[in-house]
């Protein structure tokens, strides 16, 4: 009997679409909620396109589904595809000399508060364009990035990857916040040496919040007794709230009414940390007209010198 030999001849740009879905999610029913198609729908699209190719392209170990190294192969391609292919829209939109389609922007939850301010002004100006917002860790940020899933991206630290353009465009002044009724919150100097006595809440890996704080740990010779580590500013807040212990937050993620009430911001004066925002896409990608502006946008907005692109 005869092998069939891989071809790519007969597939479809909706087999890839479907395709690609499935392999991002990992998951036929979660590809198929976003697709707004049925799950049997997606199964026969991906069996028709593996029929197709004449190579499985899945295979699931326990309820886990994984990718073969055909299927690994033919989703880098597919990626690039569907890329190119957004792209054409986007520069066929150009050419038209209209400011439409969508616009994908991704940041870290401690970044969604500084974005959603510059929503409403962006929007008005451009009634044409949507705006897609994702919110991830660290790790997701870069994951997405390098696979080419987002416009811009900002970050609160620049991205450690090669082939990345970074323009820095903000500024935030850091604050050590405890709950108004923590006994260090009734003095009018705190020094270092009594912070290395408490107990500390910590925003999560790959912050810029926290990488400047242990570095001011370190430059004060302070090791931290106890460690709760928490991945969004509202969940280190009600831990604050708790009387669990300090942590360091950014002005914009405070509100006066918070502060009147129950926060309140330590004085130390060794303290005088600030951090410092960066808009991010991969070099050489093609920013379609609505992804420039709304770049140019947030630049503008925050006026950091050497940030025009």
């Amino acid at each position: 009997m005869t092998q069939q030999l891989p071809s790519t001849k007969g597939i479809t740009l909706h087999q890839m679409e479907v395709f690609e879905a499935v392999a991002r999610h990992g998951s036929y029913t979660k590809a198929a909620e976003e697709l707004y198609l049925s799950q049997p729908t997606v199964s026969i699209q991906v069996k028709q396109l593996s029929k197709t190719i004449g190579l499985p392209l899945f295979e699931m170990m326990g309820k886990k589904l994984y990718l073969t190294p055909a299927g690994d192969a033919l989703l880098s391609t597919c990626r690039q595809i569907l890329a190119q292919l957004s792209t054409l829209d986007d520069a066929l939109l150009e050419f038209q000399g209209l400011e439409r389609g969508t616009v994908k922007v991704a940041t870290v939850e401690s970044g969604k508060t500084a974005l959603i301010k510059q929503l409403k002004p962006f929007m008005d100006s451009y009634p044409g364009l949507e705006l897609s917002l994702y919110i991830g860790n660290h790790r997701q940020l870069l994951s997405r990035l390098q696979n080419n899933e987002d416009d811009i991206y900002l970050f609160s630290l620049p991205p450690a990857l090669n082939g990345v353009e970074v323009f820095p465009c903000m500024e935030v002044p850091l604050h050590l916040v405890t709950h108004r009724q923590h006994p260090l919150a009734e003095q009018a100097v705190v020094t270092p040496q009594q912070l290395a006595q408490e107990s500390w809440i910590l925003s999560e890996w790959g912050s810029a919040s926290r990488q400047l704080l242990e570095e001011f740990f370190a430059a004060q010779s302070i090791k931290v007794r106890r460690r709760l580590e928490l991945s969004s500013y509202e969940a280190i807040k009600a831990s604050i709230y708790a009387g669990l212990g300090i942590a360091v937050l950014p002005a914009s993620s405070l509100s006066q009414a918070e502060l009147d009430a129950d926060l309140a911001i330590l004085p130390v004066p060794e303290f005088a940390l600030r951090k410092q925002w960066h808009l991010a896409y991969l070099k050489g990608k093609y920013l379609s007209p609505g992804a420039k502006v709304f770049l140019d946008h947030v630049l503008q907005r925050y006026a950091i010198p050497g940030s025009k692109v």
